[in-house]
């Protein structure tokens, strides 16, 4: 596993979202949050005190800010005179190992592969088009960082067609969460702005400095979990469909599925007739589009 005792900082996404790496952007990633009527996105900002001499927590505490969930979020270090400058230049990369198989359940389990790709072999092996943009809101911009995983589900999943061919496939357990761990220098400055214009360097709004003094770290939250549930079968994974679009029309969503042995289930899948489909799983989780550029606007 990764060693987390170096971040400075640790943002942690959870929920409904949508994830891309944008390469024309210095290799920033963009997080969208993806909006409807049954979840409210939240950030939060934590103060983590460390022990000078072991680097153990001693105790946290809320950081007050006033940023604007409905205009976009760009995370970066404040540049100043331009020390630091070269540090965020190298854009995020991702946590991964060599040996990763979704469906033996082999691989780090912070391994960023766990995190469900839209656009990869998967589900729609193809770029999908972005409509509806303003459904996500905010955008989230990271220009630094390592990005995995804090953790994968303890269900077991399947894809299956919302509308029609194909037929279900097993896929195995999915990440659970999107993190990012940015180790910035001591006496640099982390900087959380609104951004007007989808990152416009001239047209943001400073909201929150953080600064980085050696003896603290920082935890960035940002939620955007379902506050009811949901009365139609299915689960939310149906719901970035209002967002993206395959040429081809194909939809999927997720079920639970679990292991038959020797029985003859109702609902075997194809390709494995020792698992069977079960009801649908209460997940809110997000994915990652690996052929997409930009969620900007």
């Amino acid at each position: 596993m990764l060693d987390h005792s170096r971040a400075t900082v640790t943002i942690a996404v959870g929920g409904l979202a949508l994830s891309c790496i944008n390469h024309r952007k210095r290799n920033r990633c963009e997080v969208g949050i993806l909006r409807c009527d049954r979840h409210k996105p939240t950030l939060d900002i934590q103060r983590i005190e460390l022990d000078p001499k072991t680097r153990e927590p001693l105790s946290a505490s809320l950081v007050p800010h006033s940023l604007n969930l409905e205009e976009d979020i760009l995370i970066d270090l404040d540049h100043g005179d331009g020390a630091g400058r070269a540090l965020c230049d190298r854009g995020v990369t991702t946590f991964t190992r060599r040996e990763f198989d979704r469906v033996d359940d082999t691989g780090d389990a912070e391994d960023f592969r766990w995190i469900p790709d839209l656009e990869g072999p998967e589900f729609h092996n193809r770029k999908l088009k972005i409509r509806n943009a303003f459904k996500l809101k905010p955008i989230i911009l990271i220009s630094d960082g390592i990005l995995y995983t804090p953790q994968k589900t303890d269900e077991v999943f399947a894809r299956v067609s919302l509308n029609g061919e194909p037929s279900p496939l097993l896929l195995g357990k999915l990440g659970f969460g999107l993190n990012a761990d940015i180790i910035y220098p001591e006496g640099s400055r982390i900087v959380l702005a609104n951004c007007l214009e989808s990152g416009s360097p001239h047209k943001r709004s400073c909201a929150a400095t953080l600064p980085v003094d050696g003896c603290s770290r920082y935890l960035i939250t940002i939620e955007n979990i379902c506050e009811q549930p949901d009365e139609v079968a299915g689960t939310d994974f149906r719901l970035f469909y209002d967002v993206l679009k395959d040429p081809r029309r194909k939809r999927f969503d997720l079920r639970r599925i679990v292991e038959t042995g020797h029985c003859a289930p109702e609902e075997a899948l194809l390709d494995r007739e020792d698992f069977s489909l079960d009801g649908s799983p209460e997940i809110c989780d997000g994915v990652f589009l690996s052929r997409t550029q930009s969620l900007t606007r």
